[in-house]
């Protein structure tokens, strides 16, 4: 496997912000829907435009910072902090969109440019499985394959996995069950490599909007 590969397979974990799915009741009627109506922005050292659904707002690494230090279980915070320290270290550039309508964040990586195919996006599920576990011993969060694609051709080159989360916390007598849904895109396309994570209390289907995507 090829030096770029490696490369984009450690950059291709993101940062994300846990939500409170206390609320799940009240969030279920903003469920994103395929047909809802959606939103470009403007990736601005990228030449990059994300389709997004409404209400979905741009937000600064002091705000994701900030997001954090809000987080009361100790492990989880953690978590967060230290791939974001992780995620500060490496090259690329880094967008952050929260929804707060739909208790969603959404977050852009670029990655050095790497045509991949079927077979290596097979080498790259494996990797993220591995990532997944080492965050798994240090947090206790679970990262439970629900599926995973690819699609494409010469020009335009799709990868996608998604994960249910499950928390326990292991000092309970009764485990808790900590329970969110995180969606990795791989996307080559225009002599351009970048990831897009989706963190959500919901299992929501973001693939329309992934299509839209201008390069």
């Amino acid at each position: 496997m090829n030096k770029p590969f490696h490369i984009v397979l450690m950059l291709v974990l993101l940062v994300s912000c846990k939500k409170d799915t206390s609320k799940q009741a009240t969030y279920e009627k903003y469920l994103i829907q395929p047909e809802d109506v959606g939103e470009f922005h403007k990736l601005e050292n990228d030449n990059i435009k994300i389709f997004l659904p409404e209400g979905f707002q741009l937000v600064s690494d002091e705000e994701i910072i900030s997001f954090q230090k809000e987080i009361k279980d100790e492990k989880l915070r953690y978590y967060y902090e230290q791939t974001f320290v992780q995620r500060k270290a490496m090259k690329g550039n880094f967008y952050n969109f929260y929804g707060n309508n739909y208790a969603t964040e959404v977050s852009v990586q670029t990655l050095p440019y790497m045509p991949f195919s079927k077979q290596n996006a097979k080498e790259l599920l494996f990797y993220l499985r591995k990532g997944n576990e080492r965050f798994q011993e240090v947090t206790g969060i679970y990262h439970n394959k629900i599926t995973s694609t690819y699609s494409g051709d010469a020009s335009l080159q799709i990868f996608k996995a998604k994960y249910r989360l499950s928390y326990f916390e292991q000092e309970d007598e009764e485990k808790e069950d900590y329970e969110m849904f995180r969606t990795v895109y791989l996307i080559t396309s225009n002599k351009k490599t970048f990831s897009v994570t989706i963190l959500s209390p919901f299992e929501d289907d973001f693939d329309p909007y992934i299509r839209k995507i201008k390069l």
